[in-house]
Parts: structure tokens; C-alpha cells; sequence
């Protein structure tokens, strides 16, 4: 028998048995798969039961309480908020009686598609042998922060389209695409609006290293800035309140890593030693190749240089790390493409990332064992039997 008719029927079967057939099929290069694996990451976002603090705790609500209100309630419930993109598809799927559970599947989906669309594009400028091909799809795929992909659905979601946003400005030349992929994201959510100048910077002069060097460079002077003093300085730019508000929920005395830590939650001290520690050993690969020119160098250098500026607020630059950790994959595909150097950075990098991976899984295993540990989770109909996730089912 066809052995893609078995995956695909594995698959429908059953998700999870499909995926040794799924990474035998990416090992041969097989582009459908991509989609098969992002879909497998949607499935589990569907079924992922969080925290009472979690981000997606918050959605559920949000969900309940749009479907108890009308239009002109929604609008006025938008009127603090920076963004609205995504509070609009909770509406739109409360207002039709669809699961949010279902937003969430298609949401995760489409962002782990775009991390591997992203890794994908540049990869195919390379006549990479299966080995090397492995050593990247493998670090694309033990970079995904668990607790961020599963629950920050929206933060992960907008920088999505961030990296589209990127990809298509900067590498395929289309600067009107790239930009409004962009907006996109900063309507998703407010975060992304720090890229926007970022953008047009790098769009514009493409080709002056030594300013991004600098900037780069710079950027690292803010791990001895007080937040307090970045929290001014964006105070004095006379924003919007809206964006006034965001910006404080940031950078004020509630960072949420900081008021876990406080609370001894040791959950937390895992995954701040775990989310930062990759993040270490691309500094020093950034540093000791500095000389090295390219767009794609220039864009990981202000990516970082963004992440760097809000290093004292440990939940904000972690999230910034997201979007960082992709673009920075991204430039050792190409620069492994170019300067033929040796893999044994990127074997110990992977090394990182798995220890990662498999330290954030720790840190939520609450969630993990009562969210897919049960019999609903064996089959695909049965998965979808479960009854919708509510309030009561988040764990405290």
C-alpha cells in the first residue's frame, strides 16, 4: 500500500500515529508534511486545558462574555485595547455558537506552518544533504516554546505574521506585502508595533551593516537599565492611552515571571532558566561572526537589539525571544549555506533546544497529563467528543 495513503489514514485514525511516518516523509523532503505537523501542534492547542493565570484562561472568559453582549457592547469593550484582530475572531466565533477551542486549532496551526514556510523558503536556496536538512527542521521544531504556543496563543500568533512580514519584504522584495503582513500582526497584537520602524529601516538601507552592528551592540547596554527608566522614557513619547495602558501591564511591577518567582513557583525558575539559556549561545555565535554582511544577519541583529531592550522585564523579553529565535534560526540555515562551515555549533545549539523543549513540557506537565491524558485523546472522533473546555475545567 501507498505508504502516503497510510500516513494519511493514520493520520484521520489517529494523529499521534502518524508521526513517525510524518518525520520519515520531512527527513525525504516532503512538503505536505508541514502541514500535517502543524496541524498535529493545532490539535493539541484544541485540547489544552491551562492555568487560572494562563493567558488562554483569559480567552475562554473573553468567549463567554461575548457571547452574552452585542455589537455595539463589542466596540465598546475594544475602546482600551491596542489591537483587535484577534478579539474580533473570539467574537465572531461566540456570536456563532463554534467553539473557541476550534479558533485555537486553526491558530496554532497556521503559526507552526509559517515557522516551517519561513525555515522552508530559505533552506530551498541550499543543496542541503539529508543530514544537514534534518539538523535544521529538527532545530525549527524544539525551538516552539510549549507554554507560549499552547496557551500565549495571540502573542505567537501576530509575530507569525511578523516573520511573514519580514519574509516577504526583505527576501522576496515585496515591500507593500511585507509591510501589511506587518500591520497585520500589530493589530493582532500591539507588541509587534516595535518592528514596524524596524522595517522600514531595513527596507530602505539594506545594506548598512555597521549601523545594525551598532544598534545591536547598543541594545545590550539595556540589561543594566532599570525598567523604571524605560517605562519613562516610553511615557514621555505621548502615546495613545490605550497603548499607554499595554505598556505598563509590560513594563510595570507585574511581570508575571517576576510574581511567580515571588510566589516560589518553581515552575517558573525552570522556565526562565530554560527559555533564556539558547538565547546565550546565539549572542556568542552573533558576536564572534559580526564581520559577516546580510539582510538576513541585519534583521537578526535588530531582532535581538528589540528583545535586548526589555531584558529587565523578564515576561516581555521572553516573549520577544519568540519571534527571535525563529529569524536567528533562520540566518544559520543561510550562513551554513554560504560559509560551509562545520555543524558541530548547530549539533550543541540542538542539544539546547531539546533540553528546552523538554524543560518548558516539564514545567506544564500539570496541564499536559490532564489535557491529553484520557481516553478521548487515542482517536481523532473521540477527540472531538470531549466536552467544550469551560472555567471549571482550568487548573489552579
Amino acid at each position: 500500500m501507498n505508504t502516503t495513503v497510510v500516513k494519511y489514514f493514520l493520520f484521520v485514525l489517529s494523529p499521534f500515529l502518524a508521526v513517525p511516518i510524518v518525520l520519515h516523509d520531512i527527513y525525504k523532503r516532503k512538503d505536505d508534511n508541514y502541514v500535517l505537523i502543524s496541524l498535529l501542534f493545532g490539535l493539541l492547542s484544541y485540547a489544552y486545558i491551562p492555568l487560572y493565570t494562563n493567558d488562554k484562561a483569559y480567552y475562554y472568559e473573553l468567549y463567554e462574555y461575548f457571547s452574552l453582549i452585542n455589537f455595539d457592547q463589542f466596540v465598546y469593550f475594544l475602546t482600551d485595547k491596542p489591537d483587535f484582530i484577534f478579539y474580533l475572531l473570539v467574537f465572531l466565533f461566540a456570536k456563532l455558537a463554534v467553539s473557541v477551542q476550534f479558533l485555537f486549532l486553526a491558530i496554532t496551526t497556521f503559526t507552526v506552518w509559517v515557522w516551517f514556510k519561513t525555515f522552508n523558503e530559505i533552506q530551498r536556496l541550499f543543496k542541503f544533504n539529508s543530514k544537514e536538512y534534518l539538523i535544521f527542521f529538527l532545530l525549527v521544531l524544539f525551538s516552539f516554546s510549549i507554554d507560549h504556543l499552547l496557551s500565549g496563543t495571540r502573542n505567537y500568533f501576530a509575530f507569525s505574521f511578523v516573520a511573514l512580514g519580514f519574509l516577504n519584504g526583505l527576501i522576496r522584495k515585496s515591500k507593500l506585502k511585507g509591510l501589511l503582513f506587518l500591520i497585520l500582526g500589530v493589530c493582532i497584537h500591539f507588541s509587534s508595533l516595535i518592528f514596524l520602524p524596524f522595517y522600514f529601516l531595513l527596507v530602505s538601507s539594506p545594506n548598512k551593516h555597521n549601523a545594525y552592528r551598532t544598534i545591536f551592540l547598543f541594545s545590550f547596554a539595556f540589561i543594566l537599565v532599570p525598567r523604571e527608566f524605560i517605562f519613562q522614557l516610553t511615557e514621555n513619547i505621548g502615546l495613545p492611552a490605550a497603548l499607554k495602558f499595554k505598556l505598563e501591564s509590560y513594563l510595570g511591577d507585574s511581570d508575571f515571571i517576576e510574581n511567580s518567582i515571588k510566589t516560589g513557583n518553581i515552575n517558573n525558575y525552570i522556565q526562565i532558566v530554560f527559555n533564556g539559556l539558547w538565547s546565550y549561545f546565539a549572542y556568542a555565535y552573533l558576536i564572534f561572526t559580526i564581520k559577516r554582511k546580510s539582510i538576513l544577519r541585519n534583521l537578526t541583529l535588530v531582532v535581538f537589539a528589540v528583545a535586548n531592550i526589555f531584558y529587565s522585564a523578564p515576561d516581555t523579553y521572553f516573549r520577544y525571544l519568540l519571534i527571535a529565535q525563529l529569524i536567528f534560526i533562520v540566518l544559520l540555515v543561510y550562513e551554513y549555506g554560504t560559509e560551509k562551515k562545520s555543524l558541530s555549533f548547530h549539533k550543541v545549539l540542538l542539544a539546547v533546544f531539546i533540553i528546552n523543549f523538554f524543560g518548558n513540557i516539564y514545567a506544564v506537565r500539570d496541564q499536559i497529563l490532564k489535557s491529553y491524558i484520557n481516553l478521548y485523546s487515542s482517536t481523532s472522533v473521540t477527540y472531538f467528543m470531549k466536552e467544550q473546555i469551560t472555567y471549571k475545567d482550568f487548573i489552579e
